[in-house]
């Protein structure tokens, strides 16, 4: 993490855990707004562009600190562009950087 005054300077990695919600006001036939499946595949591509990746180096961590707070909103952002439609959107990201310490980006409704 770039200026950042300690250890989390210098190169290090992190096991992420990722948690994305999703919120709708509609459900199919099955009492279903989306299949977890899908969450979960769509969640998977988000996680396949920065896994084993150097993130200084990839955008938009090459120009903002890949902080957990910034990654969790890179995914509700990234993950959303994949899933959200006129039924359903991300409503909340959770972004674990181990078990006892996360944090959660949203954004409010338009």
């Amino acid at each position: 993490m770039r200026d950042y005054p300690g250890d989390c300077s210098r190169l290090h990695g992190h096991n992420w855990q990722v948690e994305v919600s999703v919120e709708s006001a509609v459900l199919d036939a099955l009492g279903i707004a989306i299949d977890f499946r899908e969450i979960k595949k769509q969640t998977k591509e988000v996680v396949k562009r920065l896994d084993h990746q150097y993130l200084n180096e990839i955008p938009p961590f090459d120009e903002l600190n890949p902080t957990a707070e910034n990654i969790a909103k890179y995914f509700y952002q990234e993950v959303g562009v994949l899933i959200n439609n006129q039924d359903v959107r991300v409503c909340e990201v959770i972004i674990w950087e181990t078990p006892r310490a996360s944090v959660t980006y949203s954004e409010p409704r338009l």
